[in-house]
């Protein structure tokens, strides 16, 4: 194990052994302190630390305890504040609002340390705490809640989370790039007015060129404008546009500036920097790390666009593939650990299948507006070659100390369709068992709305799957994802996927009864209970999502448990 000085600096005693006396920023979570590149306080802290500055983390933190955040002192610089790897109110409750019993993200699974909201709670308590440092606020939590957005908890609009927190800048996206210009101008003590990937709150007019959405007063006075603001920031967020947004508040007005330019190279970097993969002996194991330890993240971005997912939101549709060499670099450092037993779990992404997808012609994306890459078909202007994919994975598994490389997140079957050698590699060596695949549905008017493609392009997936299978004398099988209670989602549509799922003979143990996340168009459906066009879908209630979640699990059959998963 590990010793806690491998870590960055969780308390005063850390500085002292460094020979630190101030911090120059400090990064705030709402998740148990783990050293891995798939937690992005971790990533923020060690890119930071990378570039010469002096980092500490405060992990869960109580928000009505001032000396708590007092521990490592005042920042020179500013404090970070990131909820967690989830959205805190995904993280806390289920789809019905019942409190979660267990938090993997927590040491010990603890459902209690992390508050409602917690990036507003802990901008709030920052503010109080260290009174005239600016305050940063980054994460999937505060990444989606950047422009005004419906509260699933509250159940109503609110207003941009840069308003509501006071806070001074909002990173959003992969934050790596704007988080070390905002500790370079703070340092040089300039303005923070035009990072890319960032937004602010002033009181000025749109910049030229940016996308004005509708006010924060209009969307309360015509709550179907949210449907219009989402479908602008979705033809905004496409793979080589580059948009900015702003929108107006009493308060002062949200400007959000085009995303921050991919960069591989820098992709990289990072996930090169010297992780532990641990968690920090102060606070004990925390659960989610256990699922990832052994993963490599390969991409960014997910070009699938479908209604329901924050991905695009956060990350937008262009992926961006880290290179082959760094990839292999980092199996083989895990390779290398005294603690590692042979076994890659995942070599993936937001998509499983999407590492080495290229744009054919960048105008082309510049000039579209499709809120999805991959629906109602494969946009023709997107490589969908896995030849790249199939020879990483290949070397991959040739590196001393790995016996097995699997791709354990979930892939796209559409896209594994167009390369039936990929099926066959995948079936052959590269599943442990179980393959995700997310359906979501089996209604063709409810998969239109959720952008996700017919069930029979699954069904001739799962046939070729199971025929590879066979061919390489294993028994696995598909581990289908379902969405249940979905807006447009009618009775007689979640007849019909109970009906398939009960002629297959099978029971479904992961499910999502549906939660409209910020900044998704099923959010904004949910809220409005209308397409953009006027027409009227059906939302389910409560007692009926209930009912569609039971068809989808089959406990009416079996009696078995279902587990909710969070996505």
């Amino acid at each position: 194990m590990s010793e806690p000085c491998a870590f960055l600096p969780v308390s005063r005693a850390d500085m002292d052994r460094r020979g630190w006396t101030q911090l120059d920023v400090l990064l705030v979570t709402g998740d148990g302190y783990f050293d891995h590149p798939s937690h992005g306080v971790a990533v923020i802290g060690r890119v930071l630390e990378a570039a010469g500055y002096r980092v500490g983390i405060l992990s869960r933190p109580s928000w009505k305890d001032p000396a708590d955040w007092m521990r490592m002192g005042r920042p020179a610089l500013f404090v970070g504040i990131a909820a967690g790897a989830v959205d805190s109110t995904l993280n806390n409750y289920t789809a019905d609002l019942a409190r979660r019993r267990t938090d993997s993200f927590a040491p010990a699974n603890d459902p209690h340390g992390r508050p409602d909201f917690a990036t507003l709670v802990y901008a709030g308590a920052a503010k109080a705490a260290f009174p005239g440092v600016p305050v940063v606020l980054g994460g999937i939590e505060a990444s989606t809640r950047r422009f005004a957005y419906y509260d699933y908890i509250k159940k109503d609009l609110r207003r941009s989370i840069l308003v509501d927190s006071r806070a001074d800048i909002l990173v959003f996206g992969p934050g790596e790039a704007q988080t070390l210009d905002i500790a370079a101008r703070l340092r040089n003590q300039e303005p923070l007015d035009d990072i890319p990937g960032t937004a602010v709150r002033r009181r000025t007019d749109p910049p030229a060129n940016y996308t004005v959405l509708p006010s924060f007063a209009d969307l309360r006075a015509d709550r179907s404008q949210l449907l219009a603001q989402t479908a602008l920031l979705e033809a905004g967020l496409g793979p080589f546009r580059e948009s900015g947004f702003w929108q107006a508040y009493d308060e002062g007005n949200v400007i959000c500036h085009p995303p921050a330019p991919a960069d591989a190279d820098a992709f990289d970097r990072t996930h090169e920097l010297p992780f532990t993969r641990r968690s920090h002996p102060s606070a004990g194991p925390v659960p989610a790390l256990e699922t990832v330890r052994w993963s490599v993240i390969a991409t960014r971005g997910c070009p699938g666009g479908c209604s329901f997912c924050a991905i695009s939101c956060h990350q937008g549709r262009r992926v961006v593939s880290r290179s082959r060499a760094s990839i292999l670099r980092e199996i083989a450092t895990i390779a290398a650990d005294p603690d590692f037993r042979g076994t890659i779990t995942d070599v993936g992404g937001p998509t499983g299948n999407a590492w080495g997808l290229s744009i054919d012609n960048k105008n082309i994306c510049r000039r579209c507006r499709r809120p999805s890459c991959l629906h109602p078909d494969i946009c023709r202007n997107l490589d969908t070659d896995h030849g790249l994919l199939l020879q990483l994975l290949a070397e991959g598994v040739r590196i001393p100390g790995v016996r097995h490389l699997f791709i354990a997140s979930g892939i796209r079957h559409d896209l594994a369709l167009r390369s039936p050698e990929f099926i066959d590699r995948l079936a052959a060596g590269h599943t442990g068992g179980h393959l995700k695949v997310a359906p979501e549905h089996v209604d063709i008017k409810t998969l239109e709305i959720m952008r996700k493609p017919r069930i029979e392009v699954l069904e001739e997936f799962e046939r070729k799957f199971q025929a590879a299978s066979r061919k390489a004398k294993k028994e696995q099988y598909l581990l289908p994802y379902f969405i249940a209670g979905f807006p447009g989602c009618t009775k007689a549509a979640a007849d019909k996927l109970g009906s398939w799922l009960q002629r297959r003979h099978q029971t479904v143990d992961q499910v999502q009864n549906f939660i409209p996340l910020p900044g998704t168009m099923a959010a904004a459906l949910y809220a409005c209970g209308k397409k953009s066009d006027g027409e009227k879908i059906f939302i389910p209630g409560t007692k009926e999502r209930r009912r569609q979640k039971t068809l989808v699990t089959g406990t009416h059959r079996t009696g078995r448990p279902q587990k909710e998963r969070r996505t």
